[in-house]
């Protein structure tokens, strides 16, 4: 896949036209696979929807063609498992953030999730202490926060009301 972002249409159920932005394509079992996220009106991904199809490609024009639903719970696992396996390759490192805690304190802590609501007009943050325990055996905090312009956490600030907490434990559920 080249370097510019490429975007496909497929018509839903309903009859609707639906963009579709490719995340990345993959063979296996002589078949072709492209994993792609849904693209709303104003060409934003729709965050937590990616989906995959099979398609034919044409060695003519460079296309994807011949887009078919995939069929059985046996390659759906099979996409499951090719997606974890490149998760685990790229993984990045994991971003870092020092919070002073309530002791006047400084603990480093490891950023898990950042997300914004519209509906508060806020950036959220959740993390844990970085330790060597599992992830899942820490506890995970959560904060409002500035961006930096290159999306870098510049401030914590605290969450404010019981319907911003409501949001981020909504979201953290979702995870």
């Amino acid at each position: 896949m080249s370097e510019e972002t490429q975007e496909f249409l497929i018509v839903g159920e309903d009859g609707k036209e639906q963009k579709c932005r490719v995340v990345f394509t993959f063979d296996a079992e002589e078949k072709s696979y492209v994993l792609f996220s849904l693209i709303d009106e104003d060409g934003n991904e729709i965050p937590g929807d990616i989906s995959a199809m099979t398609f034919d490609y044409d060695d003519n024009n460079g296309e994807m063609t011949n887009l078919q639903p995939v069929e059985t719970e046996a390659e759906w696992e099979m996409i499951n498992e090719v997606v974890l396996t490149l998760l685990d390759e790229f993984q990045e490192e994991p971003q870092l953030i020092t919070v002073t805690d309530e002791d006047g304190s400084d603990q480093v802590c490891e950023v898990i999730h950042t997300f914004s609501s519209e509906q508060f007009g806020k950036s959220y943050v959740l993390y844990v202490l970085s330790t060597d325990e599992p992830i899942e055996e820490r506890d995970i905090f959560a904060a409002q926060y500035v961006p930096g312009n290159d999306g870098t956490i510049e401030e914590l600030l605290p969450i404010e009301t019981d319907e911003e907490w409501a949001f981020v434990e909504d979201v953290l559920n979702d995870l």
